[in-house]
């Protein structure tokens, strides 16, 4: 099969910084070749702004005019409605926040947009169950067929290094934003000794202040490496993911593969097993997920065995369940599902 991936317009594929999304799609279009699929890439940078996605999603029919193609495959709902409206068939992933977090009127504009793309998709891949069961919940049918497939990570490129832990490193990896809830990371880790690095870009600089002052303990490392932020990976003790927002983190997988313990809320759920890969903990009050936050990272901090543990159980549920060539295998089955009713050779002419 031909299968076009649809980019955003906002950043490179693969990014050359932050852009997790971009990453993602990078890494299946690998998978996919290494699956002998046929994989073009569509998408075009202006200035890396958010709303350049309008223009570039305005301009993908004329894009793809002449464009042979046997599945069309969109990531954002931009694209997405806008193909939807050009009567071009396509099989779309939602990576949006939006279903749960919707503080802002261009929150609940972007719920309406993936709402839309989902009811007028061939098919629709959800990354989650718990995102499959929202958009069956919530979204007006008839509903096309949702297919839970995670996105993968590379447990070659992210491993231990268990001979540089010591024990007293947490890790906390995205955005430095409100909604990431970094505060409360670092509040369970005040007074335990350990310290936490925070790697992501700082795009609320009011709200990085604000987590500074809970403690010399933590560091603010912005935008880091790739290489560099394979090694926080590997040498640090325990992945912190406070986020009640998350539809499935990349980070998270990265850390499993990495074989750190994972401790998180809502945004762990579906994904982390407590007690095996890492706890999830209740985080509906604050100041009791905060406690089990510092319990955990306690119990952690005295008990090398059960971070090992714990670990090592990590990184076999991110090599059996997360592998890029099984995540390739399951998207060809949906994309097959489509293909056909799909005229191969006609892109252009839609």
């Amino acid at each position: 099969m031909r299968i076009v991936l649809l980019g955003g317009g906002v950043h490179p594929i693969p990014p050359t910084g932050y852009g997790a999304v971009e990453r993602i799609l990078a890494d299946l279009a690998s998978s996919l070749a290494a699956a002998g699929q046929e994989v073009v890439i569509l998408n075009e940078v202006r200035r890396e702004r958010t709303r350049d996605e309008i223009p570039f999603a305005l301009s993908v029919p004329r894009r793809l005019r002449g464009e042979r193609y046997d599945v069309l495959h969109a990531h954002t709902p931009v694209v997405a409605n806008r193909l939807a409206l050009a009567g071009l068939p396509f099989v779309y992933t939602s990576h949006s926040r939006h279903w749960y977090y919707r503080d802002r009127w261009t929150h609940q504009w972007g719920y309406w947009l993936e709402r839309r793309a989902v009811r007028r998709a061939r098919s629709v891949i959800a990354l989650t169950d718990p995102l499959a069961r929202t958009m069956r919940a919530v979204v007006r049918p008839p509903l096309p067929p949702i297919s839970v497939i995670p996105f993968g990570v590379d447990s070659e490129q992210y491993r231990p290094a268990w001979e540089r832990r010591t024990g007293l490193r947490a890790l906390g990896v995205g955005v430095v934003a409100p909604f990431k809830r970094w505060h409360l990371a670092a509040q369970a880790t005040l007074g335990t000794g350990v310290t936490l690095a925070i790697a992501g870009p700082i795009v609320s600089r009011t709200y990085a202040e604000e987590v500074r002052r809970e403690g010399d303990h933590v560091r603010l490392l912005g935008e880091v490496p790739d290489a560099d932020m394979r090694a926080l990976f590997a040498e640090s003790d325990v992945l912190l993911h406070p986020s009640a927002v998350e539809i499935l983190s990349a980070t998270v997988l990265e850390a499993m593969a990495s074989g750190l313990p994972v401790l998180g809320g809502t945004g762990v759920e579906g994904v982390v097993e407590s007690g095996v890969t890492g706890w999830r903990l209740d985080d509906r009050d604050p100041a009791a997920f905060i406690t089990a936050m510092r319990e955990r990272i306690v119990a952690l901090v005295r008990d090398e065995s059960m971070r090992r543990q714990v670990g090592d159980a990590a990184r076999a549920v991110a090599r059996a369940r997360y592998s890029w060539s099984s995540i390739a295998s399951r998207h060809i089955e949906v994309y097959r599902s489509v293909a056909a009713p799909i005229a191969t050779g006609t892109g252009g002419s839609r």
